[in-house]
């Protein structure tokens, strides 16, 4: 969700806008104001995503205003949106993402707004995607493990078995407990067991309502619920092969890495990821 201010003291325009941005269902409006004092007073307070800003405005003009925002929220996407052509070079000296001139192209808009929004999400993959440590004590010691490290966490009796890539850790903190710790790219896929969805090598059928689960590092398996399985199969694309489950599953980090390499290449023939 982009959260969207406008500066505009022209209350048709801030119509016609409100009118634009209240079509796309990912952008919120929170808040119009008419002068340039009062958006800087906005900005600071609401930390929005993007402001929509008039040149010509009372009290501080849409430049100056731009860039005392630009130096205490430099994050922040201004948009300018007037009826000025002759200040395109002082706008993008504050570093603008855009320049509109009115009467607007509602396309044009949408697709600053696409850009936008994906950069966003991008950096947010990014962010996400940094090492993530935990601590784990075990028999007096404290372990601080990278979670990218971790195949699998299972619980055997009264003991939580953490396997890493390089070593098994035990401790007696609880599977949930872990769970909380490690983040979005472990998947619960039985009561007892956790797993890392970028170290799956094979599911294989193992009776009626369970299946087994082969980790790369790793010569333990996991088991899962036919239920969970129905739940990665929505995340994931898996290759079957004479109505058993294959040996490859492709997350979704990898169906992204390939969308990237197609977009990026000439015309491939073919790409295999056995």
């Amino acid at each position: 969700m982009l959260r969207v201010i406008i500066a505009e003291d022209d209350p048709y325009m801030v119509l016609v806008l409100r009118g634009v941005l209240n079509g796309l269902d990912w952008v919120k409006i929170e808040c119009e104001v008419g002068n340039g004092r009062d958006l800087i007073e906005k900005v600071e307070e609401l930390k929005p995503d993007v402001v929509f800003l008039d040149i010509m405005m009372p009290e501080i003009n849409g430049i100056d205003a731009a860039k005392k925002i630009f130096k205490s929220n430099p994050e922040v996407f201004i948009i300018f949106a007037t009826a000025y052509s002759n200040y395109m070079y002082d706008a993008f000296n504050v570093y603008a993402c855009d320049y509109l001139i009115k009467p607007f192209d509602i396309q044009r808009i949408y697709q600053t707004l696409s850009r936008i929004k994906e950069k966003k999400e991008k950096a947010l993959e990014s962010a996400m995607g940094q090492k993530q440590k935990i601590n784990i004590c075990s028999n007096g010691i404290t372990y601080c493990i990278n979670t990218e490290d971790i195949v699998m966490v299972t619980r055997i009796g009264r003991r939580t078995y953490i396997y890493t890539t390089k070593q098994i850790i035990s401790t007696y903190t609880k599977l949930s407990e872990i769970e909380n710790l490690i983040g979005k790219n472990f998947f619960r896929c039985h009561k007892g067991y956790i797993i890392n969805k970028a170290m799956i090598k094979e599911i294989l059928p193992y009776g009626k309502k369970t299946y087994l689960v082969k980790l790369n590092y790793i010569n333990e398996t996991s088991l899962m619920t036919v239920e969970n399985y129905k739940l990665l199969k929505k995340e994931s694309v898996i290759r079957s092969y004479g109505g058993y489950t294959g040996k490859l599953i492709l997350n979704t980090i990898v169906l992204k890495h390939l969308a990237e390499y197609m977009a990026n290449s000439l015309m491939p023939s073919a790409v295999s990821f056995i």
